[in-house]
């Protein structure tokens, strides 16, 4: 796997857009905020203010998953940069 070296370990290395894909998935597919932490946010080269961004996604889908109002991402529906 593709990344660089933080303490020994090798860190992941994706997009944003990958990483809410990812989270979407775990979402629907009923993992936890603790598993989406240690299995998508935890393993990937980010600062704290883009890991902190992801928890906070991954908290706002699980809610939305609860609720019944989960929309997994598409390209169709990101916003693009201009």
């Amino acid at each position: 796997m593709a990344g660089e070296r933080d303490g020994g370990w090798i860190m992941r290395l994706a997009s944003t857009r990958t990483l809410r894909r990812e989270i979407d998935e775990a979402v629907l597919a009923g993992r936890s905020i603790g598993d989406i932490e240690t299995e998508v946010i935890a393993p990937c080269a980010l600062d704290d203010d883009a890991r902190a961004a992801l928890w906070l996604y991954a908290d706002a889908c699980a809610a939305r998953a609860a609720d019944g109002h989960l929309r997994p991402i598409t390209d169709a529906n990101l916003t693009r940069p201009v």
